[in-house]
C-alpha cells in the first residue's frame, strides 16, 4: 500500500528492524522510528561536523524536537524556531542553544550577520520562493538545506536550488522522505538509553480514533509526537 496504512501486523524487510531494548516504553517505541529517523537522515544529508551551526524550524514538533536533540548530541550549535508556548521548552528541555519565537522575531534579521550564518537548515514547513529566499540569506554558500517532505513541499523550487548548487552557486539542498533503516534505529535506541534523546509523546490515541489523531496533527501545533495504540 504505497499511501500507507495502519495495521496490527505487517511484513517488512529484516534490515528495517531493530531489537527494542527492554527499557524503552511502547509509546516511545511506536513514535521514535518515524520522527527520529527522519531527523537523523535530514541532518546527515548536510554532512554535519562538530562545532557547526544548525537552524531547525518547527523545533517543538515531531521531527523538529528530535532534530534539535540529535544536533546537540552531534556537537552542533543549535538554534530552534518555535511558537511562544514552546520556546522555553525547546531551550530548557531539548537543549537548544538559542530559540527564536517566530511570532515576535524575524530569524532572517536576527542572523543576518555573516558570522551568525548556518551550515545546515532543517525545515519541516511549507516553502515558497520568498520564504526560501529568507532561509538562504542566513545559510552559508557552502551549507545545506534539508527539507522534510510535507504537503507544502515544493520539489521544483528545490530542484532549482540543487541545479544552482551544481554550478557552484549557493548551498546544497535535499528533500527528506524517511527511509527505514534498522542500523540507524538501533543507534537511536542507544542514544535514548544514554539520555541523549527523548521522545515527547503529545497524546496516545486508540486505533479506533485514528481520525482524531490526524485532526490533532493537522492543527500544526502539536508538541512532540502523536502515537496510535494498536490492539494486540
Amino acid at each position: 500500500m504505497p499511501q500507507g496504512t495502519y495495521a496490527q501486523y505487517v511484513a517488512v524487510e529484516e534490515s528495517h528492524l531493530a531489537l527494542l531494548p527492554a527499557a524503552v516504553p511502547l509509546d516511545t517505541a511506536g513514535g521514535l522510528p518515524l520522527v527520529g529517523l527522519t531527523a537523523w537522515q535530514a541532518l546527515m544529508a548536510g554532512q554535519p561536523v562538530e562545532g557547526q551551526r544548525v537552524l531547525v524550524f518547527a523545533a517543538s514538533g515531531g521531527v523538529g524536537h528530535m532534530a534539535v536533540q540529535l544536533a546537540k548530541a552531534l556537537g552542533l550549535f543549535t538554534v530552534g524556531v518555535a511558537g511562544p508556548k514552546n520556546t522555553v521548552w525547546v531551550k530548557d528541555q531539548l537543549g537548544a542553544d538559542e530559540v527564536v519565537d517566530y511570532t515576535t522575531s524575524d530569524f532572517a534579521a536576527l542572523y543576518a550577520s555573516p558570522d551568525k550564518h548556518f551550515d545546515i537548515v532543517v525545515d519541516c514547513l511549507a516553502i515558497a520562493p520568498e520564504r526560501l529566499g529568507k532561509i538562504t540569506s542566513v545559510l552559508k554558500s557552502s551549507g545545506h538545506y534539508s527539507h522534510i517532505m510535507n504537503t507544502g513541499s515544493n520539489p521544483p523550487l528545490l530542484e532549482q536550488m540543487q541545479a544552482a548548487h551544481k554550478e557552484g552557486k549557493g548551498p546544497g539542498a535535499s528533500l527528506t522522505l524517511v527511509k527505514p533503516n534498522g542500523r540507524q534505529l538501533e543507534q537511536l535506541f542507544v542514544m535514548w538509553e544514554a539520555g541523549q534523546v527523548k521522545l515527547e509523546v503529545a497524546q496516545v490515541f486508540p486505533l479506533a480514533e485514528v481520525a482524531d489523531a490526524h485532526k490533532q496533527v493537522e492543527t500544526g501545533h502539536t508538541r512532540g509526537k502523536v502515537v496510535l495504540a494498536i490492539p494486540h
